[in-house]
């Protein structure tokens, strides 16, 4: 991104927000039934919408939640048997889209990379190259924001007026279950960005920002999200390759040994063997 020259110079960069509490361990039984994403429409449905069923519309104040929550309940279940809940507020239009539509289906593409770990016979270097290829893109990505905040903040700093603040006529609550630690750093970076586009249209509406200014520095926040969503769903479909081949071996292994009693299961980990095909116009279907 070619550097803003009405900008005044970058502040020394800031560490990226934690996702802000309360956080809190819960456990919740779920129903099995469950689908595979499918890209939703990048509508914003307003603030005031309820994703998720579980949450109770007669209260104003509960924040909101993805529509397939539910699943990564499932996934906790099946799992470690607890998922971290953090609830936090979003401004922009923008992040709020992408968490709806997004966060449950990263999340479950980084939950399958890591659960590899357990697949016996796994090429350990493809994964690692994974995790390690989405740490840097990750590293990016914050980069990317903090340089861009710092600037806009150095610029507010220098010409707003004291008394000046940003308020958002429709900013909304959210609820987000994580069950990996990548996922709670995704979720770090959505939180990052909204925070740095909070800052852009202070500096707009300060007059710092040139229209079109706004505009490039929005679409460079859109596509470091969207770049990182595809490099997520390009790893775990890379790695998912790697587990249906030692699964297949293992399987033909097993079929040869019939004889010897060891039956057609052949040592598989039918964790991560898909009960169905991919979905149409999905990435690979997530093992479970």
């Amino acid at each position: 991104m070619e550097p803003d020259s009405s900008l005044a110079p970058a502040l020394t960069p800031r560490p990226p927000a934690a996702p802000p509490c309360p956080a809190r361990w819960r456990q919740r039984e779920v129903a099995g039934d469950h689908h595979e994403h499918v890209d939703l429409p990048l509508a914003d449905p307003g603030a005031g919408t309820v994703a998720d069923p579980g949450t109770d519309p007669a209260s104003a104040d509960a924040p909101q939640r993805p529509a397939r929550d539910a699943e990564l309940w499932m996934l906790a279940r099946r799992a470690q048997g607890a998922a971290l809940r953090i609830d936090f507020e979003l401004r922009s239009v923008l992040v709020r889209q992408v968490f709806r539509r997004d966060f449950v289906y990263i999340s479950r593409l980084l939950y399958a990379l890591q659960a590899s770990r357990r697949v016996q016979g796994l090429d350990r270097r493809c994964l690692d190259e994974a995790l390690a290829t989405l740490q840097r893109r990750s590293d990016d990505v914050q980069t990317l924001l903090e340089d861009m905040r710092a600037r806009l903040q150095a610029a507010i700093a220098a010409h707003a007026p004291a008394e000046a603040q940003i308020e958002f006529a429709r900013p909304a609550r959210f609820q987000a279950t994580v069950v990996s630690p990548t996922a709670h750093r995704y979720l770090a970076l959505l939180i990052q960005a909204d925070d740095t586009l909070a800052h852009l249209e202070m500096a707009w509406l300060l007059g710092l920002v040139e229209p079109a200014d706004r505009t490039t520095l929005t679409s460079d926040c859109r596509r470091a999200l969207s770049g990182f969503k595809d490099l997520v769903a390009d790893r775990r479909q890379a790695v998912g390759a790697e587990v249906r081949a030692v699964n297949a071996q293992r399987r033909h292994r097993g079929r040869g040994h019939e004889g010897e009693g060891m039956g057609d299961s052949g040592g598989l980990d039918p964790e991560f063997e898909p009960e169905t095909g991919p979905e149409p116009d999905t990435p690979d279907a997530l093992y479970e």
